[in-house]
């Protein structure tokens, strides 16, 4: 039973039709096999919010050690570009068709993401390698904003960072929104939401740490259609005061302690130096005693 409700949220999400009321994914949604807690979760929600991974049509696992199919990463980039179809199968096919890839059978390489995604604007040392789904996320999250003639992977989505800073306040009901600055932002109708509650209210005096809006008029992943042309988020990353407050104290316990670290070292370095010069002053002293020492036995002879 289980597999069967994990397949059918999984082809909702595919599919992503347009509704009114915003259907959140948080930290803890997005793959059976990737927790709250793992490393590299902030790049993953990033890229599955713009559709750079996605799933792969059997279950809701990412499998980040696999590697990476040409299949998936058709029907990623499908997704991304906004081709038609709602399956993994049909998106794939639809990316084959557009030439974004020249198989859909083997594993994706270097080379063919480089042309797929980044304008052949990447030097690789071995391009003809084959990388795993989770050395995939990494590169892609190094080079979401490389400069490729005028434009970056981030905007040929139809995307754009949004707003950061406090959150005011929040617009509540089956549209969600969050005030930063006195200016309204509405969530898409799918947003991934990088934060300790997916609850509004619980959002107001938090800091709104990373935004990406939706462009007017770009193509987006899984054809989510915006109801206005006011560009909408669709990722949101907010780091509650309390945590703030947590690293800030941390960071300065940790330069403290290195003050004190560094006026140790300068105390023991003074320390030494001293201990130095006494030990060359009581040489010299001794050496003088015996100089003269041996002048009086001189003279008495």
């Amino acid at each position: 039973m289980r597999k069967y409700i994990l397949l059918i949220l999984m082809s909702a999400l595919l599919m992503a039709p347009a509704v009114a009321s915003a259907h959140t994914m948080d930290k803890s949604m997005l793959y059976t096999d990737v927790s709250a807690t793992s490393a590299n979760l902030e790049e993953i929600m990033v890229l599955q919010s713009m559709g750079l991974i996605g799933y792969n049509g059997v279950d809701m696992a990412l499998n980040p050690s696999e590697n990476l199919s040409r299949k998936d990463f058709a029907a990623w980039i499908g997704a991304f570009f906004g081709l038609e179809g709602s399956t993994v199968e049909e998106l794939a096919q639809a990316a084959k068709n557009e030439e974004y890839v020249s198989s859909l059978e083997g594993d994706i390489t270097y080379k063919e993401i480089n042309t797929a995604l980044l304008h052949n604007k990447y030097e690789f040392e071995k391009p003809d390698a084959t990388l795993t789904k989770e050395e995939y996320i990494t590169f892609l999250s190094e080079n979401l904003d490389m400069d490729m003639g005028g434009h970056t992977l981030l905007q040929m989505g139809g995307f754009s960072y949004g707003p950061t800073g406090t959150i005011e306040d929040v617009v509540t009901g089956d549209n969600m929104g969050v005030i930063v600055d006195g200016k309204t932002y509405m969530l898409s109708g799918h947003p991934r939401i990088f934060a300790d509650s997916t609850d509004p209210e619980s959002w107001i005096g938090q800091n709104l740490e990373k935004s990406i809006l939706t462009t007017s008029g770009g193509h987006h992943h899984g054809h989510e259609q915006q109801t206005s042309d006011a560009p909408t988020i669709q990722y949101i990353q907010i780091v509650s005061t309390t945590q703030q407050t947590t690293e800030d104290t941390t960071n300065k316990y940790e330069g403290t302690s290195t003050l004190r670290e560094d006026q140790q070292k300068n105390e023991g370095s003074d320390k030494t130096s001293t201990s130095s010069s006494m030990i060359w002053i009581i040489a010299v002293i001794a050496l003088v005693a015996v100089m003269i020492a041996i002048f009086f036995m001189k003279r008495k002879k």
